[in-house]
């Protein structure tokens, strides 16, 4: 049996409050298209980081205020 722990990252606070303000005002499938646009097209990726990563744990941080 292996557990597969969860990557945690860094967000700028201004981009978590952004994402959060904006999550009270559209969906959760627009917010995670927003998400994903900006970490397609703003993030870098370092060692072993996937773009899924990025993506899910800044979704994450945003929805588990």
């Amino acid at each position: 049996m292996s557990t597969v722990k969860e990557k945690k990252f860094y967000w700028n606070e201004e981009t978590l409050n952004y994402f959060k303000f904006v999550s009270n005002y559209e969906s959760k499938k627009q917010v995670i298209e927003e998400i994903t646009d900006f970490v397609e097209y703003n993030c870098s990726l370092e060692d072993n980081e996937t773009e899924e990563d990025l993506i899910k744990d800044l979704t994450n941080q945003v929805y588990n205020k």
